[in-house]
């Protein structure tokens, strides 16, 4: 029997069909995205790529729930997005997404382990203390257990915000330029460490990035421009 016939077809994990966006301004309406469709696979991971303005970001908040298009449909995870309220949505992304920002977003009042530890608990996750204690260990910060955030430095706080992003075991894993507040040396590091820790869940990840390298690392690429899909 032939590899090709053993293969199951790929779920896809979010389907995302005519999608545009417009946002009020004092001089009319400025057109974000245009008419975009994309298919990712669950397991796949894809780079969204373009200038300063194209729409990465915005992409990456509509395919993840956090914002909605003006007109288009997502699915992500088999759920229609617009079908769902605003407190559905919350708990789809807590139960299946997970998110790593350049900006850490780690609570200050919070040490690592209980920044890791609060999806866990949002969630009911029994054991969250122990679990939470694995995956900062699993990052490398065995030591930085109860350091704040400004106790850490740059590279270790995005750590935390990957153990915690992993802890849930997501479906999706969404990252927005996940290296790009870091020197060249830690960015390396965090992005083999997402790599990493990505193939080993089996998640799927979609990341912004305007970094070529990080991109061609990826599965799959996409490249933005002036909100239309021009490549991908």
């Amino acid at each position: 029997m032939s590899v090709e016939s053993q293969s199951s077809p790929s779920k896809i994990i979010i389907n995302a069909t005519g999608l545009n966006h417009q946002v009020a301004t004092p001089n009319g309406s400025l057109s974000l995205l245009k008419d975009i469709n994309v298919q990712i696979n669950q397991g796949e991971s894809l780079a969204i790529v373009g200038a300063s303005g194209s729409g990465k970001t915005t992409l990456l908040s509509i395919l993840a729930g956090l914002d909605s298009a003006s007109q288009g449909e997502v699915e992500l995870c088999s759920e229609k997005l617009s079908a769902l309220d605003e407190e559905q949505r919350a708990r789809l992304r807590r139960d299946k997404v997970g998110f790593i920002f350049q900006q850490f977003l780690l609570v200050p009042a919070l040490t690592a382990l209980e920044n890791v530890m609060l999806p866990a608990e949002l969630k009911g996750i029994t054991k969250a203390k122990e679990l939470a204690e694995q995956w900062l260990n699993k990052v490398g910060l065995t030591e930085r257990h109860h350091h704040y955030p400004n106790q850490l430095s740059g590279g270790e706080q995005q750590r935390v915000a990957i153990a915690r992003a992993f802890i849930c075991q997501p479906e999706v894993l969404f990252a927005d330029e996940p290296s790009a507040n870091l020197d060249s040396d830690n960015g390396k590091n965090i992005e083999d460490l997402l790599f990493a820790l990505n193939q080993q869940s089996g998640a799927t990840l979609v990341l912004v990035t305007h970094e070529r390298g990080l991109a061609e690392r990826c599965s799959r690429q996409i490249t933005l421009q002036a909100g239309q899909m021009i490549d991908g």
